[in-house]
């Protein structure tokens, strides 16, 4: 969190320590080891919690004693290895040849924190950005994660949301990942540019439909239904997907990624087809700049010209477009959402797709595109390396995936076929050698930065 206050979920809580909240105000008023934000807003936010300045220090490591606590972690480790059970083309790799140099990244976190902590002109610098994160919770995290790695400590769960595999990977600083080795071998990560426009193209470019699922004491889900491209999206594949149904005794093989979770009650506008007056020029250039990798400069040059905005790197520029893709269609009255407004007047009828399917609920656009993202990455690339590469290494980072140099071309070439085929452009592939040059840049960087502001 920006200040370093932590929600903590009272359910989750409670499922964990029955009488959390004796704990929580024994820490917080005799003990008065942590200090909260009192910030409760029913269905959107619960308290923050961080621990107060004398306590905030480096963490260290102990053992749960507590029986009846450590039975319950044990059923939630025992709970994702369940949910990962059908993923061991992936989980197989995290295995005693995954390794990560714990003395040297100690060294540059101890390194890192030093230039945060000892620079409050960077802090204050961050702070008028809202990008500032507290040093010390980013060392705790660092290090957390780090020796979870060094110490064959795997956490690996396929979540029910949007169906992300997360690993001890997807939950690492990136750049502490240039620590980490394969078999004595350096990684390579291939990562999709723009990855959540580009996945929103095919919104724009396909026929779709979005349908609700309302069966008799089950949850509200929804499901979304792609036409089937010209070449089958699964190719030879269909024997190993699970979204393929049968319909009258033939495959229907149509891309259709089910049991999307509604998070509001309400019901959902039926989408159908896109109305083809919207099938426009505009579309046109919205897809044609996302998929040749230039909608940021172009978005960038105009937000400075007709906003006078300057963005110091391609992150905010990011982070604008973000604000037009995910938050809030009622967001669109607020002062800060000028990108927002400037992307409705340039791309009108696209904002109109995406103001749609956030009509009820503002996290359905976001979650489809990581469902949509989860499902080609997971079920679909990696599934197929796997099957025409069985001893590649490959570990997925949700939009992209790291493999040794030895595989990465046929990595490449596949991620690309399987896009291109699934979303009816080619994605734009980039790609990073995980190395610790990475690190001592990063370093270098932050001291540049603090002489810059002081």
């Amino acid at each position: 969190m920006f200040d370093g206050f932590v929600p903590l979920n009272s359910k989750l809580l409670q499922d964990k320590i029955s009488n959390y909240k004796e704990y929580i105000d024994y820490l917080l008023h005799d003990l008065k080891i942590i200090e909260t934000d009192g910030q409760y807003i029913p269905g959107f936010k619960s308290k923050g919690y961080r621990l107060v300045d004398e306590y905030n220090t480096a963490i260290t490591s102990t053992v749960v004693t507590d029986f009846t606590f450590y039975r319950k972690l044990k059923v939630e480790r025992n709970n994702r290895e369940v949910s990962v059970k059908h993923l061991d083309y992936l989980t197989k790799w995290f295995n005693d040849k995954l390794e990560i140099d714990i003395n040297y990244v100690n060294e540059f976190l101890a390194q890192e924190f030093e230039l945060k902590d000892n620079n409050e002109q960077l802090k204050d610098y961050d702070r008028s950005r809202k990008k500032f994160k507290e040093p010390i919770s980013q060392l705790n995290h660092a290090k957390i994660s780090a020796e979870k790695i060094s110490r064959e400590e795997y956490y690996l769960l396929h979540d029910d949301n949007v169906y992300r595999f997360h690993s001890n990977l997807t939950n690492m600083r990136s750049v502490i990942r240039n620590a980490v080795t394969y078999d004595g071998q350096k990684l390579i990560s291939i990562d999709i540019k723009n990855s959540q426009p580009y996945l929103s193209t095919i919104l724009l470019s396909r026929s779709f439909w979005i349908e609700q699922k309302n069966e008799p004491n089950a949850p509200k889900e929804l499901s979304i239904t792609f036409d089937k491209p010209k070449k089958s999206l699964f190719s030879s594949f269909n024997n190993i997907n699970d979204n393929i149904y049968k319909v009258d005794g033939r495959i229907d093989d149509r891309l259709n990624i089910s049991h999307i979770k509604i998070h509001d009650t309400d019901s959902y506008i039926m989408l159908g087809d896109i109305d083809k007056a919207l099938m426009s020029s505009e579309f046109s250039q919205y897809i044609n700049l996302v998929v040749s990798g230039t909608l940021y400069e172009f978005l960038e040059h105009r937000f400075g010209v007709e906003l006078g905005e300057t963005f110091a790197n391609r992150k905010e520029v990011k982070t604008a477009v973000f604000q037009v893709l995910f938050t809030d269609n009622r967001f669109l009255g607020q002062e800060d959402a000028k990108p927002k407004k400037m992307f409705k007047e340039m791309f009108p009828y696209v904002y109109e797709v995406f103001r749609q399917i956030k009509s009820k609920d503002k996290t359905l656009l976001p979650r489809l595109l990581q469902s949509i993202e989860s499902y080609l990455m997971i079920n679909v690339i990696a599934k197929r390396i796997s099957v025409e590469y069985p001893d590649a290494p490959i570990f997925t980072i949700h939009d992209s995936i790291s493999t040794t140099a030895e595989y990465v071309d046929v990595v490449e070439t596949i991620m690309k076929e399987e896009l291109s085929k699934a979303i009816g452009h080619a994605p734009k592939l980039a790609r990073e050698e995980w190395c610790k040059s990475n690190m001592i840049k990063h370093l270098e960087t932050l001291k540049e930065k603090a002489k810059v502001v002081a």
